[in-house]
């Protein structure tokens, strides 16, 4: 595959998850949110917001490879799962948390490092049914559906043609485009991406990348459906020498679990 192909075919997805979320919101929303109690709004909204994305993916993994997972060869890529692989993935996922933080916290740093007075910290609460919907999105189908588009399929098609390097760069861009227009998450998912193709072209078993997107979410959500107090303890810092430590702990811990996963393949 080309590069300009992949390019296109996620702004198809994007396209195609912005079209149906429009019409879900122009044809079906005003007919039934006025009589629905907050909890049925919940429901509503929390189906809603993610149907657009599971019909967007399946349209096009069927125009662009319709075989793209076969149930027997997943049968035996999940069998071969090392349970060492599995620890090492939970490495990656602890300092990924770590390693982030200042990319996500990097206009807030510029604000410390300019002199600008930082503003109380924020912590929304969610209900537990928002949590139930947000971890269905970001546990289940971001996993599955990002990680056999963006690494076994694009990745893999764009390999073809093209350098290791290219292949990383041009599915790991795509990848974190999606995240858009949360423009804090740019960086994180483009760092992600990087690990996940590493990964996955040193393991050849794309469950493996799943697992790690799955617990990367996994420390997300928790932190931040119940994460106050660390969020308030981090922000208290003030991204002193124990804030930076921290990151260069993250680098540390996530370069050991990439490390140990790709040596222990090498040559596969």
């Amino acid at each position: 595959m080309n590069i300009l192909k992949a390019i296109l075919l996620t702004a198809l997805l994007l396209g195609l998850e912005v079209l149906i979320s429009l019409g879900v919101y122009e044809f079906i929303e005003p007919k039934v949110t006025d009589s629905l109690n907050d909890d049925s709004l919940i429901h509503y909204f929390g189906i809603t917001d993610r149907i657009p994305t599971v019909i967007a993916y399946f349209i096009v993994f069927y125009l662009s490879y319709r075989t793209i997972f076969n149930f027997n060869k997943g049968i035996e890529k999940v069998k071969s799962i090392k349970p060492k692989f599995i620890l090492y993935l939970i490495l990656i996922a602890i300092g990924l948390q770590f390693f982030d933080r200042p990319l996500f916290d990097f206009s807030k740093i510029y604000d410390h490092l300019s002199g600008v007075e930082l503003k109380p910290l924020e912590f929304s609460e969610s209900s537990n049914l928002s949590i139930i919907y947000r971890g269905i999105s970001v546990l289940i189908i971001a996993p599955i559906f990002e990680e056999l588009f963006f690494r076994k399929f694009l990745f893999g098609e764009v390999l073809k043609k093209h350098s290791l390097t290219v292949s990383i760069l041009v599915s790991s861009i795509c990848f974190s485009l999606i995240h858009l227009p949360s423009y804090r998450n740019l960086l994180p998912t483009f760092i992600f991406g990087i690990i996940a193709c590493l990964i996955y072209n040193k393991t050849r078993n794309i469950f493996y990348t799943i697992i790690l997107h799955f617990l990367g979410n996994l420390s997300w959500l928790l932190l931040v459906s119940y994460g106050k107090s660390y969020y308030e303890w981090s922000y208290g810092l003030n991204y002193n020498i124990i804030y930076w430590l921290l990151f260069i702990f993250g680098i540390g811990v996530s370069y050991i679990g990439i490390k140990k996963i790709t040596l222990a393949n090498k040559g596969s």
